[in-house]
């Protein structure tokens, strides 16, 4: 299922991205775990010997500059981070001081975990690792599971490369998710 919201998001980044002069191809990788479908779009980015991969999960909105914003920063993993799909809404991540993104987070800040619904990687950085690309992992200091886009973020940072934030830009992003709507009082369900 794809968000309608998202498809209109991806047809005015592609449309922007392309009058600003950049050659911008889809790639939809399908797989029922996540890490395995970041690893197939990596390995067509690859294939397709693109310069630079841009993950936009299908249940994100973002805005129509998305693509020129994290370009124009020159970072070689850079990207924007957004609320989670549970209350109380936060932000994803983790700057690099360890203390989570908040509204009060200003231009591009270095970040310790960045998710990846929102995530432009210089393609060359995989040239330098070995597959698979992204996978899930454990935190043996909290013992907490690491989705895959925590495990990229402490692997690249590992590797020496630094991921960036812009708090600008994650203003403009949302998650898109589902809520229960119902009028009946809980006492008398």
């Amino acid at each position: 299922m794809v968000h309608t919201d998202f498809m209109l998001s991806l047809i005015h980044v592609i449309q922007k991205a392309r009058a600003a002069g950049f050659r911008v191809s889809v790639v939809n990788s399908k797989a029922s775990i996540v890490a395995i479908g970041r690893n197939l779009t990596v390995n067509a980015a690859r294939e397709t010997r693109a310069e630079w991969l841009l993950f936009l999960d299908s249940d994100m909105i973002f805005p129509a500059e998305t693509i020129e914003r994290l370009m124009s920063h020159s970072r070689a993993i850079v990207g924007a981070t957004y609320p989670r799909k549970i209350l109380p809404l936060a932000f994803i991540g983790r700057r690099l001081d360890g203390a989570p993104f908040s509204l009060a987070d200003k231009g591009v800040i270095e970040a310790a975990r960045m998710p990846a619904g929102c995530l432009l990687i210089k393609t060359e950085i995989f040239d330098r690792m070995k597959a698979p690309f992204f996978r899930c992992g454990y935190d043996e200091t909290n013992g907490e599971i690491l989705g895959e886009d925590f495990w990229f973020s402490d692997h690249m940072r590992a590797l020496g490369y630094s991921l960036w934030c812009d708090m600008e830009l994650s203003r403009h992003v949302a998650h898109i998710g589902s809520y229960r709507f119902n009028l009946h009082d809980e006492k008398s369900a």
